[in-house]
């Protein structure tokens, strides 16, 4: 076990790092945006979720990359290696006109789906100009996945906080701009808001994809992987990657889906509700996005010691996996359940209005619901992971459209009646409507996690191979 926890770490940690920064950039990101103007933070939470799911099936699919890579590796054969990169570079840059497309029908997405009128510009915006880098977001997923795939993590970890510091710097200056605000209009040069943090965020996007494909022409590269005589389409490959990814997309898609909907639900609530969850979600996504690199890491090695060495190493790093996964979420249980108004006293560091103290007030009890699930949250996403590295996903699919459907149709039918929290009497209903949505997040999670560690520990994914 010491042999199997000493390989997690090595293969996990760069990717835990690197994905802990994407969790702090989106934190950063959203704060500074309540400090800009607080109604811009709730704004960028429901259009964000509604970009990640308009990419996330694309995503999904070539986040598989890293499995396939792996057990090409286990299996001895590095050529093809070059040309699985080749099959996802054409499918990412095959993304690029429909996000677009996607992109314009904005505002109208917003209003279909009842947010409150103010919101939906800012939305728009903020979604509209994401989409232009969600072609990036796919491409530099397909081409980290060589890298996790070869347990080369370091690269990745490297690469991330480059575009993280890049990010970082492009949202204090396009958000809040530069010098001195001008006397006609009140605002700083580059003063941008929320549309420059979709900004900064779109060029992050696509830094990060130039870095992997600059590091890819390394003659090292090249040559050991085949990577310029795989550049033709090669449709068997091809329908591979997607056979196998695409369980995976639907997976992200039905898991976000749900989520937005929900996270639209309490938007209807009005802005205080929506900002008060934006905070608790900012919180858990720093626990939460982190084991995102954990589960990439149980993905990687069971694809490649079942191939390797069978099952039994691909179990061993498995709970070892789990052991690690444990006791970071308990940290951060411990930190909720403990210290929440420390957390939530962050976001008071900039003046704010009377709207955004009762916000401080409601997400600090919210920080309450993500303490109880956080330890099962990181339990289903390190397990789904291990299934997909198997060749598992279709289970993984069917078992998390399932799930998430029946939380949104539970949610959606006895959820309480409502009012906006603004509306004069309307405050203790609206509270009640959105204790009860985070009620059905955290009885999601929990049935999850039962889910997969029971298709674990039936052990049909041991005989599974994808190559």
């Amino acid at each position: 076990m010491i042999t199997a926890l000493k390989e997690v770490l090595r293969v996990a940690i760069p990717l835990m790092v690197s994905t802990g920064m994407f969790s702090l950039v989106l934190f950063v990101d959203r704060t500074l945006l309540l400090w800009h103007e607080p109604s811009q933070m709730g704004a960028a939470m429901a259009a964000g979720n509604l970009f990640w799911v308009s990419v996330c099936v694309f995503v999904g699919i070539a986040s598989m990359t890293s499995a396939i890579v792996s057990q090409y590796i286990g299996a001895a054969q590095p050529k093809r290696v070059g040309q699985l990169l080749w099959q996802s570079v054409w499918f990412a840059l095959a993304t690029i006109p429909l996000f677009i497309l996607i992109g314009e029908f904005a505002e109208s997405l917003f209003r279909w789906t009842d947010q409150p009128e103010h919101l939906i510009p800012m939305q728009a915006v903020y979604f509209r100009i994401l989409m232009w880098g969600g072609a990036g977001e796919v491409l530099q997923t397909a081409l980290s996945g060589f890298y996790s795939g070869t347990h080369r993590t370091r690269t990745i970890m490297l690469v991330s906080l480059a575009s993280g510091c890049l990010n970082l710097v492009l949202d204090v200056v396009l958000i809040f701009g530069l010098g001195s605000p001008s006397p006609e209009t009140g605002q700083r040069f580059l003063e941008l808001g929320i549309a420059g943090a979709a900004i900064a965020s779109t060029l992050s996007f696509w830094f990060k994809a130039v870095c992997y494909a600059v590091l890819l022409m390394k003659p090292t590269e090249r040559e050991r992987y085949g990577i310029f005589r795989g550049i033709r389409l090669n449709r068997r490959m091809m329908k591979r990657l997607i056979y196998f990814g695409l369980p995976a997309g639907l997976m992200y898609v039905t898991e976000a889906g749900g989520f937005s909907v929900i996270v639209l639900q309490i938007g209807r609530l009005g802005d205080v509700p929506l900002q008060a969850t934006t905070m608790a979600i900012n919180f858990n996504m720093i626990a939460f996005i982190p084991l995102v690199g954990m589960s990439i890491a149980a993905s990687v090695l069971v694809g490649q010691h079942l191939i390797r060495s069978g099952p039994g190493n691909a179990i061993r790093c498995v709970v070892a996996a789990l052991l690690v996964g444990w006791g970071y979420s308990f940290v951060w249980a411990i930190a909720y359940v403990f210290t929440p108004g420390g957390l939530i006293a962050l976001y008071s560091l900039s003046p704010t209005g009377v709207d955004s103290e009762a916000a401080f007030a409601i997400a600090e009890t919210l920080l309450g619901f993500v303490a109880l699930y956080v330890i099962l949250d990181a339990t289903q996403l390190i397990l789904a992971g291990a299934l997909r590295g198997a060749g598992d996903t279709w289970f993984v699919l069917t078992a998390g459209l399932t799930v998430s459907v029946g939380a949104v149709i539970i949610g959606v039918w006895w959820q309480p009646s409502t009012g906006r929290f603004q509306d004069p009497g309307a405050a203790p209903a609206a509270l009640n409507a959105l204790d009860w949505w985070w009620w059905v997040i955290t009885g999601w999670i929990c049935t999850l996690a039962a889910v997969m560690a029971g298709r674990f520990a039936q052990g049909k994914w041991q005989r599974m191979r994808m190559v």
